[in-house]
């Protein structure tokens, strides 16, 4: 599935640790790296995991999810904000 422009997204992470939150700006560039997608009921499907490991250059990949993650999708504006 390809898309007009990058994807940017911040995105809010629990951190590895206690009292390690950090923010993490993403680029999805790559039209190859957006696909179409389900509900998530039980976690990533096999399908879905082969693709992403595919899009590493690796045989497998661990997906852990972040129960506490939020994310953002960053809409640029080429004015204030107090302007429009």
């Amino acid at each position: 599935m390809s898309h007009p422009a990058p994807w940017r997204l911040l995105v809010h992470g629990p951190g590895r640790g206690a009292g390690d939150p950090k923010f993490i700006l993403c680029l999805v560039a790559a039209p190859g790296d957006v696909r179409l997608a389900g509900p998530i009921v039980d976690g990533v499907d096999d399908v879905t995991a082969r693709w992403v490991a595919t899009r590493h250059g690796v045989p497998h990949v661990q997906l852990i999810r972040l129960p506490r993650a939020a994310v953002w999708l960053v809409i640029e504006y080429l004015e204030e904000a107090s302007s429009r």
